[in-house]
């Protein structure tokens, strides 16, 4: 029960805000401090800290609590947290730890892969609210089951594809959806990296799921949200083992190559490699790089840059299909999208049901490499 002089201040600030047309401030820096929300980080090395510095910047969460195996990855953490003034947080290796505290509201999860489907059906087991980076899972009943867990929740889940939360792609996106390509032809991905190869996890199929998961989900969540589904079938070829003088324990694909097609009729084309040149190089730039387009009938789409081009019959210049000016930090975008939606209780910019289907576009194009052979979706999930 309150006290009489608080109800008394109550009173007075209530009245005072009538008077005003607005909060009293003390109200009004409550419900600022109300309205943030309170946030556990899982996972702080490379990519978390990216997410935790994005996250920070949106200046809408308060970070409670970070947890990480590696103490220095947890000690920076902390030291960016309090170094823009908000209170030290709760440092732990224990993940469960994190889930048991009662100011933890939500969290923002970057794991090596391989602990994305444990770590995400503990997060919604606990009642908490989840940004979970990509791939969402390696195997597709992983998958099913966080989709069920999540489906099953009231929580927030949103899995990390920043690109969802992206100007650039919304908007073309929903003129690609509208016709402006035509009947739909062909894709064209490319990842040609020249600052690798990396190693740690990242060289570990087991844990990273090879590049056909790990890197190129990316762009197959936004193909299979161009198509309206899933792709059928794929064929690729690749080769692995390059790196073994100075990776001994490496075993995932150095470069392939696969061909995909969509119930559709859209034949994709992905090249994906880590013996692009030019890492110190004056000519990296005409090695490494990375796209995602798709070209219909009457023109094609950059989905990276947002740019239309038109079939030179049809005499329309190219132009950027958004209207975005500046720079673009989609990963920044991704996360205010988050905490919006836990706001406001509302749906996430990238659900479970992408996060699964990408990911089963990945397993397609690397059992087809794996194997040599064509591969079928329908064969895929039945095994």
């Amino acid at each position: 029960m309150s006290s009489p002089s608080r109800r008394r201040f109550l009173a007075a600030a209530a009245a005072s805000a009538a008077v005003s047309g607005g909060l009293h401030p003390r109200l009004a820096s409550a419900r600022a401090a109300a309205d943030r929300v309170k946030v556990g980080c899982v996972g702080v090395g490379g990519r978390g800290t990216a997410l935790l510095r994005n996250l920070l910047d949106t200046k809408q969460a308060d970070v409670v609590a970070v947890c990480d195996i590696k103490a220095e990855h947890a000690s920076r953490a902390a030291t960016l947290i309090t170094g823009i003034g908000q209170k030290a947080p709760v440092v732990t290796d224990d993940w469960r730890k994190l889930l048991e505290m009662n100011d933890v509201q939500a969290v923002v999860s970057a794991l090596p892969c391989d602990l994305h489907a444990k770590n995400y059906l503990d997060v919604i087991a606990a009642g908490k609210d989840l940004y979970g980076e990509k791939p969402m899972c390696l195997t597709p009943a992983d998958c099913d089951a966080v989709v069920k867990a999540a489906n099953a929740s009231k929580q927030v889940v949103q899995i990390g594809f920043q690109r969802r939360a992206d100007p650039r792609f919304i908007q073309t996106m929903g003129q690609v959806h509208a016709g402006e390509l035509g009947d739909l032809v062909e894709g064209r991905v490319l990842w040609s990296n020249a600052w690798g190869p990396l190693g740690d996890w990242f060289g570990q199929k087991a844990r990273s799921g090879d590049w056909m998961v790990e890197q190129a989900v990316h762009n197959w969540d936004v193909l299979n949200w161009a198509c309206r589904g899933l792709p059928s079938r794929a064929m690729g070829l690749g080769r692995a083992g390059l790196y073994k003088d100075f990776q001994p324990d490496r075993d995932v694909h150095d470069y392939y190559s696969a061909v995909v097609e969509y119930p559709n009729g859209v034949i994709v084309n992905i090249l994906h490699s880590w013996v692009a040149p030019g890492q110190n190089g004056a000519f990296k730039k005409e090695f490494n790089n990375e796209y995602t387009q798709l070209n219909g009938v009457k023109g094609g789409i950059d989905f990276n840059s947002g740019l239309f081009s038109y079939r030179k019959e049809l005499n329309r210049p190219d132009r950027v299909g958004h209207d975005f000016k500046g720079d673009i930090n989609n990963t920044r975008l991704a996360l205010e999208a988050f905490v919006k939606a836990v706001k406001e209780r509302s749906k996430p910019v990238a659900t479970v049901e992408n996060g699964r289907d990408a990911v089963l576009a990945c397993l397609l194009v690397r059992e087809a490499v794996y194997r040599k052979q064509p591969v079928e979706l329908k064969d895929l999930r039945a095994g």
